[in-house]
């Protein structure tokens, strides 16, 4: 399914993306074409003037310059004065007198000027294209009569050939630079696809993880609960002592269904959020905690900073909750007789809750893993009172609250978990 998805993403990133390069490679192929025709076009328009500015001038033509030009520029041209050819005219072949020819009559059928008659007015000239000996030409005619009875006839013909030649090898490339674009783009869009869909994969292989661990973890108790209460059935006179199993394990049940139910509700979960004085607040929960630590042997002590601290948003319920995690974790590791440290502290604007314990601590290799769901680090044993939940549950209840909770080592030995939360104003 998620390699259809990417398959997907990816053919509708590559259309979305080849579009706009084609569209953006189209264009530039039309701007190459079009600078390219009229810079050769510009060249055989400045030709033809400078020609018709030295016949004008200087009433005479050098056969050399005059074929340099022609050749510089893929160009014929037909000199004629009172309508009898030039000696280069004279010169032409064949082939290049009907081209020629061929030029004058498209001149005439065209823009209606006759290159064999003496112009109308003082001067005259058309620009036009044609066909002629199966390719295209670009033509010019421009006639001049001067104050005299002399005339003179200039007609000058330019092979369009090359430039069809130029937008074939330019479309041979850009079509080629498409190819490899569109191919770029569907390689670029199966790795970005597979990155996009990546966290999808990591939430559904999460989920499953999530489903198989908790039908492990519910297993146990339903099967104890089913063995005692088999064993009440036929023992009626130990029915208490079985019932008393029962209870604890169907409330052990009970924590972790609500543990389970907080992690698969997430983000979605709401909060009560009311303005607290962490001060006040940390000295009423540790006065609530006493008499667990006293049960369990161990010592609360509370730190505060001198000057008082600024309020929170938070839930108080949920930051109880939250607290409470983390003091029975601590609980279960601090050696007996020891001191478990509440503390607070302000950093950058944020309000710091810090817990920590003198117990074996936290290896470095499991302090980035041991908010995972189900996760035991190497120093919890095998405690089937304990699912590997309460600090996954305790890190969502801090995202929840837009907090950060992370482990680090207690000075002098231990772990300390931090809380930070967002300082209210």
């Amino acid at each position: 399914m998620l390699r259809r998805l990417r398959a997907r993403i990816t053919l509708l990133a590559a259309l979305l993306t080849g579009a706009v390069l084609t569209g953006a490679l189209l264009f530039a192929f039309g701007v190459t074409c079009r600078q390219y025709t009229d810079s050769r076009r510009s060249a055989f328009e400045t030709a033809v003037t400078q020609l018709q500015y030295q016949w004008d001038r200087y009433d005479q033509l050098d056969g050399d310059w005059l074929a340099r030009l022609e050749a510089q520029n893929g160009m014929k041209v037909l000199l004629t004065e009172n309508g009898n050819p030039l000696l280069h005219s004279l010169r032409l072949g064949e082939e290049e007198r009907a081209l020629l020819e061929a030029a004058k009559r498209a001149a005439e059928e065209q823009q209606g000027l006759l290159a064999d008659a003496p112009p109308l007015a003082g001067s005259q000239s058309a620009s036009f294209t044609f066909s002629a000996q199966g390719s295209s030409w670009r033509g010019e005619v421009r006639l001049d009569g001067g104050a005299s009875s002399r005339w003179t006839s200039l007609v000058a013909v330019q092979d369009l050939g090359p430039e069809r030649a130029h937008a074939l090898r330019m479309a041979a490339l850009f079509a080629l630079v498409a190819a490899a674009g569109w191919a770029g783009l569907g390689l670029a869009g199966w790795f970005i696809a597979g990155r996009a869909v990546r966290p999808v994969a990591r939430a559904m292989d999460q989920q499953q993880q999530f489903l198989s661990a908790a039908g492990h973890e519910l297993r146990t108790p339903l099967a104890v609960i089913r063995a005692n209460a088999g064993a009440a059935a036929r023992q009626p006179d130990q029915a208490q002592r079985y019932l008393a199993v029962i209870d604890g394990e169907a409330k052990r049940m009970g924590a972790l269904v609500d543990e389970l139910l907080l992690l698969s509700a997430g983000a979605s979960a709401r909060l009560r959020r009311e303005s607290l004085a962490p001060d006040t607040f940390l000295l009423d929960f540790a006065e609530g905690m006493e008499p667990l630590a006293k049960k369990r042997e161990r010592r609360l002590a509370v730190r505060l900073p001198e000057k008082a601290l600024p309020p929170v948003e938070a839930d108080a319920y949920r930051l109880r909750q939250l607290l409470a995690i983390l003091v029975d974790n601590a609980l279960r590791f601090a050696p007996e007789g020891s001191e478990i440290e509440l503390g607070l502290a302000e950093r950058g604007g944020r309000v710091r809750f810090w817990v920590a314990d003198h117990g074996p601590g936290v290896a470095d290799c499991d302090k980035k893993r041991i908010f995972e769901r189900f996760y035991r680090g190497r120093n919890t044993g095998e405690d089937p009172r304990h699912h590997g939940l309460g600090l996954a549950v305790a890190a969502e209840l801090a995202a929840l609250h837009g907090g950060r909770l992370w482990v680090e080592d207690a000075p002098g030995g231990g772990a300390a978990f931090c809380l930070e939360l967002p300082a209210g104003r």
